[in-house]
């Protein structure tokens, strides 16, 4: 079975995926809404990103204490050239921000409630 990587997974059962769509999809480090839940997209992308919510709260706990805050911003799905950029960066931005200082170690949704869903 050949994956079709122009999409972010093949959505094949765990026994299926192959070695190249687990490196293409673990190669991306960047959280989803798919990392709060495990029926948002395939098994090799929900794995990928849920590896990058564990890597954020280790990296949180090993660095807090040094006073470096270490969190993640799971958006859903984003198209370019849509008001949802400008939404997206103020969720980074207020975590970078001096009044999201108490805050670390988390996964901060930036969905609009998609993965309330």
């Amino acid at each position: 079975m050949t994956a079709d990587l122009s999409k972010p997974d093949d959505i094949a059962p765990l026994h299926e995926v192959s070695d190249q769509m687990w490196s293409r999809v673990l190669g991306v480090n960047i959280a989803s809404e798919a990392a709060l839940r495990g029926n948002a997209s395939g098994v090799a992308y929900t794995a990928s990103k849920h590896a990058v919510v564990g890597l954020t709260r280790s990296a949180a706990f090993m660095y807090g204490p040094k006073g470096i805050r270490v969190n993640a911003v799971a958006p859903g799905g984003v198209a370019t050239g849509i008001p949802t950029a400008a939404q997206l960066a103020a969720s980074i931005t207020f975590l970078l921000s001096d009044d999201g200082v108490n805050i670390n170690g988390v996964v901060l949704p930036s969905d609009g409630g998609w993965s309330v869903q």
